[in-house]
């Protein structure tokens, strides 16, 4: 019985691998990778850094004893 269920899993593995390789090498799919565009920022230690943010977090919860 494990072994039938073994079978049927490692059966839907293969397809969906297979599959998987299929529709990414048809390239159909575009993820922006050979554009060489970067969709995200450049974090940085001195990006946002705004000492009252704290404050201000107090602020818009009614937080008194900050």
């Amino acid at each position: 019985m494990d072994y039938e269920k073994m079978g049927i899993c490692v059966s839907i593995l293969v397809l969906v691998t297979i599959l998987g390789v299929a529709g990414v090498s048809s390239g159909d799919f575009d993820i922006g990778i050979d554009a060489g565009t970067n969709f995200l920022p450049q974090i940085n230690a001195g990006t946002n850094t705004n000492i009252d943010s704290f404050y201000e977090y107090c602020y818009k919860f009614n937080i008194d004893n900050c």
